[in-house]
């Protein structure tokens, strides 16, 4: 019986990896973050100022494709840009023109299917 117990355990972990594997891949085609600002220079941040300028941040290393991406405010209210092109291996920047206090959330998508999201506050 332990035998059994043990060999479903693992069995389970595989079939775990094995679908997270694809995920992985996926999210290795592009690095998208938010940063306070929206120069290419601009680092990744979780908390930003009320009035500094705020980027989302997007870049395909894998191929040229259209990307959306969506921001969710504090109120509720969810935002997107849809069909953004872009090129392999070129940083794109979106601008986010919030100064409301608290927690955002954005979201990419390509070809409808999520790719990456990143949380950050607007400090009050």
């Amino acid at each position: 019986m332990k035998g059994l117990k043990t060999l479903s355990a693992v069995l389970l972990g595989s079939a775990l990896l094995v679908c997270a594997a694809p995920a992985t891949a996926d999210a290795a085609a592009f690095k998208h973050y938010v940063a306070c600002g929206v120069s290419q220079n601009a680092k990744p941040a979780h908390r930003c100022p009320k009035k500094s300028k705020k980027g989302a941040f997007f870049k395909s290393v894998k191929g040229d494709v259209n990307y959306s991406v969506c921001v969710k405010f504090p109120t509720g209210k969810n935002i997107c840009a849809k069909a953004q092109p872009a090129t392999q291996g070129t940083l794109y920047v979106n601008k986010i023109t919030s100064n409301i206090p608290g927690k955002h959330r954005v979201t990419w998508f390509v070809e409808g299917k999520r790719v990456g999201s990143f949380a950050f506050m607007v400090l009050g």
